[in-house]
């Protein structure tokens, strides 16, 4: 599998401007994948 769908959100994150949902994405979507809930 490819990281193509995360740089794509990291790069349109930077583009908008949102610093604080990129530095948490990646905790979040982990916190979620193992409480088995949809993060998205």
């Amino acid at each position: 599998m490819t990281d193509t769908p995360q740089l794509l959100l990291a790069h349109h994150l930077k583009v908008l401007r949102l610093p604080t949902i990129l530095r948490e994405y990646d905790k979040v979507a982990k916190q979620c994948a193992t409480e088995e809930i949809d993060h998205s």
